[in-house]
């Protein structure tokens, strides 16, 4: 298609004192846009392009945005022009109504929280706080099944959802759970070897047998009070609000994921998809079903979604930097905040210290990271050398869109309400964590 030549101006609509380049890119575009309507008729659209400049101007402020924004800001435009040319208007300037009603869409699509503080925290919780709540969750979860039942997390997620949901194939296992058909069919096998699980068929649903529903509501229990627990100070409205928006960054999640195993398979560039646009499942089945979602405990969910946001995150990251996920979480740690030392580190990534050292050693190997200051890994301070700071901005582009587009559904109200309930479950979580600890040495006195 023919791009559009001469968005130079904003074809007399008004526009803020404060306005940015993307602001006035969008606004140039629709004036521009109208008038090639106005003067050749509504099949000009067809061939009417933003200029690079102009998309340029747009993708470097809203990221995977950019193209929805002007999907907008065209449909309203076109619409506007043919009310025009249907009542005669002919090519005449635009209207005070249409600079009006635009500026107020423009006001609906500019990005919202722009403050530092908040700017940081959105792909903060999504990503880094995220897996860190889930790592003591999961560590006071061994702790506490452990005295029931010595089930693995994944063998345990599946009971409950077979108690909680009902039969379930394992391809609708694998979606709920977030977790791949390979790993799923190794759980099934050891459910069904210790008789918790049974089906008629090979491709028959999967059902609880009468041993794994003993099991799994003796599980339950201890569920249900750890639930409390991590529910601790939120109210049932304020629950199934948080709820509702996890749905929402699910379907983000789900794809993000379909988009990045296409981008691997592929090996090629492809803008982010756009909100709302189909979800063609891991099953293959392409109908845009809904995935299940266990409500039965608040962590199920929070699970699934990391999950999804984690592969596509892995399969991202390896693909831009060939770093695993948990090495480019390290190499971001250490470029955000250099020169960063060992234990701070330690801390940010809450994990054990021989996990962390041989990442950061492996980082070491590979010339991305610096080390200085005393001998021996678990002292001086760390950053990136130059390679790695390449590196580090590639991940931290890359996250931004992400987050951006994961989090592009909910309004400003519903972020705000979501990171509330989140910042109560995380202080839950502590304390569970540190009981279950206490657990732990008295048992071991």
């Amino acid at each position: 298609m023919a791009s559009n030549k001469g968005e130079g101006s904003t074809g007399g609509l008004s526009a803020r004192t404060d306005d940015a380049g993307w602001r006035l890119a969008l606004l140039a575009h629709a004036a521009n846009l109208r008038k090639a309507v106005m003067d050749s008729g509504l099949a000009s659209a067809f061939d009417f392009q933003p200029s690079a400049e102009s998309l340029a101007a747009v993708e470097a402020e809203l990221g995977p945005m950019a193209q929805e924004a002007f999907r907008i800001v065209e449909a309203y435009t076109l619409g506007a022009a043919a009310a025009a040319s249907g009542g005669g208007a002919g090519g005449e300037p635009q209207p005070p109504e249409f600079n009006a009603r635009l500026n107020i869409i423009l006001n609906g699509i500019e990005p919202r929280g722009h403050s530092p503080s908040e700017e940081v925290r959105s792909p903060a919780i999504i990503q880094s706080e995220l897996w860190q709540l889930l790592y003591k969750v999961r560590e006071s979860a061994e702790m506490a099944y452990a005295r029931e039942l010595d089930l693995v997390e994944l063998d345990r997620r599946i009971l409950f959802l077979l108690h909680n949901i009902g039969p379930l194939v394992p391809a609708g296992i694998s979606s709920a759970v977030g977790v791949d058909k390979a790993q799923v069919s190794r759980s099934v096998k050891r459910l069904l070897e210790i008789k918790m699980i049974e089906r008629e068929q090979l491709r028959s649903p999967l059902k609880l047998t009468r041993k794994g529903r003993e099991h799994s509501e003796r599980l339950l229990r201890l569920a249900d009070l750890r639930n409390r627990e991590l529910t601790f100070d939120i109210g049932d409205d304020e629950l199934e609000r948080f709820f509702a928006v996890i749905e929402k960054l699910l379907d983000q999640a789900v794809v993000l994921y379909e988009q990045e195993r296409e981008l691997c398979q592929a090996q090629e560039t492809r803008q982010y998809p756009r909100p709302g646009a189909a979800i063609e499942s891991e099953s293959g089945s392409g109908n845009g079903d809904k995935i299940v979602l266990d409500r039965s405990r608040i962590i199920s969910p929070l699970m699934t979604l990391s999950s999804y946001f984690s592969r596509s995150g892995s399969l991202a990251f390896k693909r831009l930097t060939r770093l695993s996920s948990f090495e480019a979480w390290v190499l971001n740690e250490i470029g955000r905040d250099p020169p960063l030392a060992w234990n701070t580190l330690v801390e940010r990534i809450d994990r054990d210290h021989s996990q962390a050292g041989r990442t950061v050693n492996a980082l070491l190997e590979r010339g991305l990271i610096l080390r200085e200051g005393k001998p021996g890994r678990r002292h001086g301070t760390f950053t990136p050398s130059d390679e790695g700071q390449k590196l580090f901005e590639l991940i931290q582009d890359a996250s931004r869109k992400r987050s951006t587009f994961l989090l592009a559904p909910l309004s400003q109200q519903e972020r705000e309400s979501f990171l509330s309930t989140f910042d109560k479950i995380r202080r839950n979580a502590v304390v569970q964590l540190e009981r279950e600890r206490a657990y732990e040495e008295l048992g071991q006195a």
